[in-house]
């Protein structure tokens, strides 16, 4: 679930994000899902808001319908048909489990290879349309060592180029009874184990911790 933020898209700004925020409207499947008209009459907000207007969803539920949806993509924007919502800055899958697990199992090879052509995909049109791909994954626990690991286990760990680790976490005393962390575990650029606390309900950060040593899962 994608949670609206400002920079999200051109002119979301954190002054609207807090008016949407105000007439229950958090997230990005809230948005699509509401009338912008009634929005921009209940938020005071002018109608030409096309910051709004600019976020797509599509709703797939198996990974077939998602790979004609990416290739629908790549068609639409190569050949320049979406010049009213603008050009496609990110792409956002979540979840990318939800729509491989099943084919993982008795069908292992067949999964397999699906789960590949789908990352084939989401690279090509990082690389060749110059967007940010942001894709989730649940995680499971390692039955030996008993550390999170991602979902999709050791052949998805090596697509994405950056991996953070999002977790909730039992608070010391004094604290909030549920800290949400975010950690780096696999960067290009930066430091593995550089952690921030979440404040899911502003979008802000609490507190960054220095790197630490080795790399989470």
């Amino acid at each position: 679930m994608v949670i609206l933020r400002a920079g999200l898209c051109p002119g979301l700004t954190a002054e609207m994000i807090q008016l949407l925020k105000a007439n229950s409207i958090a997230t990005v499947v809230d948005l699509v899902s509401s009338d912008l008209e009634e929005v921009a009459r209940k938020c005071c907000l002018s109608y030409k808001v096309e910051a709004l207007q600019r976020i797509q969803v599509a709703r797939v539920f198996d990974v077939y319908k998602m790979l004609d949806v990416l290739q629908e993509l790549r068609c639409s924007v190569s050949q320049q048909v979406l010049s009213s919502s603008g050009p496609v800055k990110v792409l956002v899958v979540d979840s990318v489990s939800a729509v491989i697990c099943p084919l993982l199992g008795g069908r292992q090879a067949e999964g397999l290879a699906i789960m590949m052509q789908l990352a084939r995909e989401l690279k090509t049109l990082a690389r060749e349309l110059s967007m940010a791909v942001v894709v989730t994954n649940h995680v499971t626990r390692d039955g030996s060592s008993g550390h999170l690991k991602p979902a999709l286990g050791r052949s998805w760990s090596f697509v994405p180029s950056t991996r953070v680790l999002l977790e909730s976490r039992e608070g010391t005393w004094g604290q909030a009874s549920t800290r949400r962390i975010a950690s780096l575990t696999k960067s290009p650029r930066q430091p593995t184990g550089i952690e921030v606390e979440l404040d899911i309900g502003s979008c802000g950060v609490l507190e960054e911790s220095p790197a630490a040593s080795g790399e989470g899962c």
